[in-house]
């Protein structure tokens, strides 16, 4: 005979009372059927659970790891039967997910958990794109929202701004520059630049090359990446310096400082970014929720 559930409840209720006649009160039952219940769990299980007397009914060693195990299971129960009502009541499917990797620094996470947490139903599907792929993507049907560094964007898709956020200096703890309260453009020029290569996020190339030219300077632009955590990994390697968002300092890379700019301000933008004409629920949905993380 399988173990049920009403064995379960009828056994933690007399674990936690230790006597048959308020256990049999709360649950409006008369003693055999409990009595009986206990002893098919016993037979069941192979050991007994409690000692019973016609003075004192209490726990066997066996019977507290029971009560324990028995709690999780009856725990897990409920928490299914919760999430199959969510599911009955609220969204389900996949929603295919774009994101670029700083976008775990700029409150992604914590939206994708507001999701699962509110709509369990949602299946969650994370695709790592650079952001013109991600555009890309979300036009050809491939992805449903994206997560992207700012860039020119077509008619066809909208977008919320998740942050605007300063570009910083970022050396290597042990440079020079790392003492100073603030820099200046002309002195990340001696040193290795390290930027994101053009053909794959022109639109951030041209804006910081474009900084330099019109202060009359030239970058020794010496490593080109793809990534913003490898821009900041090259810098903890003493490869070279870079200019970065803010919202990086939370990678907590060692060996790297990040450093306002004095004489020039200039800002970097994220967005999410969808089609236009989506109305899809499970869309809609998180971009309530990324609309609410918003300050």
């Amino acid at each position: 005979m399988a173990l049920t559930f009403r064995q379960l409840r009828y056994f933690l209720l007399l674990a936690e009372e230790l006597h048959f006649g308020r256990a049999t009160e709360k649950l409006h039952i008369s003693q055999p059927p409990l009595s009986a219940s206990l002893r098919q769990l016993e037979d069941e299980l192979g050991v007994t659970l409690l000692q019973r007397s016609s003075k004192s009914v209490k726990l066997t060693t066996a019977g507290e790891v029971f009560q324990r195990q028995a709690r999780r299971l009856l725990e897990e129960l409920e928490e299914s039967r919760i999430m199959m009502q969510r599911i009955a009541e609220g969204a389900s499917g996949i929603l295919r997910i774009g994101f670029t990797p700083a976008m775990l620094f700029r409150g992604l996470p914590l939206a994708l958990q507001k999701l699962k947490s509110a709509h369990p139903g949602i299946e969650v599907k994370l695709l790592e794109r650079s952001s013109s792929d991600q555009v890309e993507g979300i036009e050809s049907g491939q992805l449903d929202i994206g997560f992207i560094h700012a860039m020119p964007l077509p008619d066809t898709l909208e977008k919320l701004t998740l942050a605007s956020e300063p570009l910083l200096g970022c050396v290597p703890s042990h440079h020079p520059l790392a003492q100073r309260q603030s820099i200046c453009l002309k002195d990340l020029c001696s040193d290795s630049f390290i930027t994101f290569r053009r053909d794959l996020s022109p639109y951030y190339y041209d804006r910081i090359i474009g900084l330099f030219h019109v202060a009359d300077l030239t970058p020794n632009v010496t490593h080109e990446v793809s990534h913003w955590l490898t821009v900041i990994a090259l810098v903890a390697n003493s490869m070279g310096v870079a200019l970065v968002p803010k919202s990086l300092i939370d990678t907590q890379f060692s060996n790297v400082s990040f450093l306002p700019l004095a004489d020039v301000s200039i800002t970097h933008e994220s967005h999410c970014i969808w089609l236009k004409d989506n109305e899809a629920e499970n869309l809609e949905l998180l971009i309530s929720i990324v609309q609410g993380l918003q300050p």
